[in-house]
């Protein structure tokens, strides 16, 4: 039989502007296979939300940001993975968390610009 977990990470709050905002607390991933974060934006003065993942091997330990790697030419390169939404709506995201001890999420603003009225409200589900 599979585990499951569920938590909110933040209620409803206004984006952070020029800086990516901890939204809740570190997620110990222990155990599970799979986290769906799921996000509720409703869209203010600014251009967008972005929201960005970040794992640790231990609690308030080195975050490293989520990547992609890819390969050419026998050289991997990677690329920092950031989620941005523009319009209102109901979003989630899923994360293999398979050999990750805890994960983070931020939020902030994608352009910096207006003042920031849009909310974001946060939560998660992990399957093991």
């Amino acid at each position: 039989m599979n585990n499951i977990s569920h938590g909110n990470l933040q209620a409803a709050a206004v984006i952070a502007k020029t800086t990516q905002t901890v939204m809740g607390a570190e997620v110990s991933c222990a155990h599970y296979d799979y986290l769906t974060l799921y996000f509720q934006y409703v869209k203010g003065d600014e251009t967008g939300l972005i929201v960005k993942a970040f794992v640790m091997p231990e609690t308030g330990g080195t975050a490293h940001q989520d990547l992609t790697w890819t390969a050419a030419a026998g050289t991997k390169t990677a690329t920092i993975n950031q989620y941005t939404v523009t319009v209102t709506g109901n979003y989630y995201i899923m994360f293999d968390i398979r050999g990750i001890e805890f994960i983070k999420f931020t939020q902030g603003g994608s352009n910096n610009d207006g003042t920031p009225t849009g909310t974001i409200a946060a939560s998660y589900a992990m399957l093991g």
